[in-house]
């Protein structure tokens, strides 16, 4: 899917992974929430860091439960791992992809991540 850079359409975004998840048969609601917070920190870094009027998400589930999220925010920057100090407003999206997904990475103008959440027929 694609929609404006607007941090609106987290929420979105949000609503959308609930529900390919569920169509996957993935409807462990701590799973659930897992990707769904990747979703959102991936979804927001592109909005904020992107230079683009809109965002591209693609997210896909294989027959193994591994769950690929890539979000297209057409920079040709990296996204960081920063280390925020404590009253940092922000700066810990990355950490928490970092500590959630299997790996993650940059390719062209997307930033990917992957998930392992377990056989969707489990």
């Amino acid at each position: 899917m694609s929609f404006d850079a607007d941090p609106r359409h987290v929420e979105t975004a949000r609503r959308v992974t609930a529900a390919v998840l569920g169509k996957a048969s993935i409807t462990d609601c701590e799973t659930v929430g897992t990707v769904q917070l990747l979703v959102s920190e991936l979804v927001t870094n592109a909005i904020v860091h992107g230079n683009a009027d809109s965002v591209g998400l693609q997210l896909t589930c294989d027959d193994l439960g591994e769950v690929l999220i890539k979000v297209d925010d057409h920079s040709s920057g990296s996204p960081e791992v920063r280390e925020p100090c404590a009253d940092d407003e922000g700066g810990r999206g990355m950490q928490l992809v970092t500590y959630f997904a299997s790996e993650w990475g940059r390719k062209g103008t997307s930033t990917w991540c992957t998930l392992h959440v377990g056989s969707a027929a489990a």
